[in-house]
């Protein structure tokens, strides 16, 4: 399995993308004209402009190979760990690091809604408003906890590449 995908799987991805897209071009040019002067038509408003299906094949056939991308990543990965346990320990350190990073930084986060800025609290009733949703917080701990880890790990992106620029130098 490993040297067929190796020889031809790049070619198999593409002409699968390939016709998802020509599929995709057919069932939005093949749609029914009404259906697609609802989206052009500025008098149509509310629910009403998005009730066409031209898009539909498209968005399920994204969410159908992202989960099949998913997949494979997952099973492909432990297959590699689970063939070569040590020389995997690179990648599993990395991933509990991550981990470890993530679970701190949501850790650290604010949860209480009241405390925020009056900025945010108005972005969040504006939201719960508008989008009829419950913003509560745990919702706000995990955004919050989200944006505070994709900082860190920039930055330590950031270090890492000056560093690595540096010992290169001295090299």
């Amino acid at each position: 399995m490993y040297d067929f995908l190796n020889k031809y799987g790049q070619a198999l991805a593409f002409g699968l993308g390939l016709l998802v897209v020509v599929i995709f071009m057919v069932s939005i040019f093949g749609a029914p004209a009404a259906e697609i002067d609802v989206l052009t038509n500025d008098q149509v408003k509310g629910a009403e402009k998005y009730a066409t299906s031209a898009f539909d094949f498209g968005i399920y056939a994204s969410i159908g190979l992202i989960i099949v991308a998913f997949i494979a990543a997952i099973v492909f990965g432990l297959a590699q760990v689970a063939s070569d346990p040590s020389g995997s320990l690179k990648g599993i350190i990395g991933a509990v690091l991550l981990l470890v990073i993530c679970f701190i930084c949501y850790s650290v986060a604010n949860n209480d809604v009241t405390q925020e800025s009056a900025a945010i609290q108005n972005s969040i009733n504006k939201f719960n408003t508008d989008q009829q949703a419950d913003f509560d917080g745990g919702t706000l701990k995990f955004v919050s906890g989200s944006i505070i880890s994709a900082v860190v790990l920039v930055g330590l992106s950031i270090l890492a590449l000056i560093g690595f620029g540096i010992r290169g130098i001295f090299k």
